[in-house]
């Protein structure tokens, strides 16, 4: 943590000010690309543009790609600040019905979904495999049989190799903010703190904490097969191919049909 003498430090929730420049923050993520990686494999799958249930949408940037693609979307998140950015990138149509506060491990029935996505780690938010089956169970509970759940996590390897010890200092509009990264192998978790001023409040520093779990392959599969059950994997890749993921991958994506 940087000094921040003489400067009084406000706690707020995840994503309550990291919102407001998350897409800033994002800016190096190739979101076409993930958007073509998911679209080849639901065609493969024989999965045409129907429902879709984003988990985790954040500021809705895959949503807008699969709402022009002619899916019908509903997209939920935990942070309502998130939601707020992701109204300004879909049409009023759409978003008076589509984006929903909730969180994934508590997922109400939003319906019978051809395809049900979670990206961008964003399963690693579930802090222990009580947390994990919660959250898939309740995609799949919303998928119709055949339907087809994609999600992604971030490794141990990604982790320990590239965020082990990370810094950043940006400056984005009117504020100033520092990202500070660390790994702790013996848990296998991941910390990322971020450090917020604006302009004119010099002395106030907003400070967000988010802190994600890592798991290896065989435990996500234990927890989809073994604890929750009616679906079958259909594939595991590593970061946007078709390779076979691994524990070296720096990103795993999970394939999974509901059977």
């Amino acid at each position: 943590m940087q000094n921040h003498r003489d400067q009084s430090i406000e706690e707020v929730d995840k994503y309550h000010i990291v919102a407001t420049f998350y897409d800033y923050l994002m800016r190096h993520v190739n979101y076409q690309r993930w958007f073509k990686f998911v679209s080849v494999i639901l065609r493969k799958h024989r999965i045409k543009p129907g429902r879709l249930l984003e988990v985790a949408c954040g500021t809705g940037t895959m949503l807008t790609q699969f709402a022009a693609d002619g899916w019908d979307i509903v997209g939920i998140d935990k942070s309502a600040a998130m939601l707020q950015r992701a109204r300004r990138k879909l049409p009023a149509e759409i978003t008076d019905k589509a984006l929903v506060v909730a969180d994934m491990r508590t997922l109400k029935i939003y319906g019978q979904f051809d395809a049900v996505i979670c990206l961008y780690d964003s399963i690693n938010y579930c802090m222990n495999e009580k947390e994990l089956t919660a959250a898939l169970k309740n995609m799949l509970a919303n998928l119709r049989s055949g339907g087809l759940l994609i999600f992604d996590i971030c490794t141990i390897y990604n982790c320990r190799h590239n965020f082990r010890d990370y810094y950043e200092r940006e400056f984005y509009l009117n504020l100033d903010y520092t990202r500070e990264a660390f790994f702790n192998p013996a848990n296998n978790r991941q910390t990322n703190e971020f450090w917020i001023s604006r302009d004119g409040q010099d002395k106030i520093i907003y400070h967000e904490k988010h802190v994600q779990q890592m798991y290896r392959i065989t435990t996500v599969e234990k927890v989809l097969l073994n604890e929750i059950g009616g679906c079958r994997i259909k594939g595991i890749f590593e970061n946007y191919t078709h390779r076979p993921g691994s524990e070296k991958s720096e990103r795993v994506h999970f394939v999974i049909r509901k059977e």
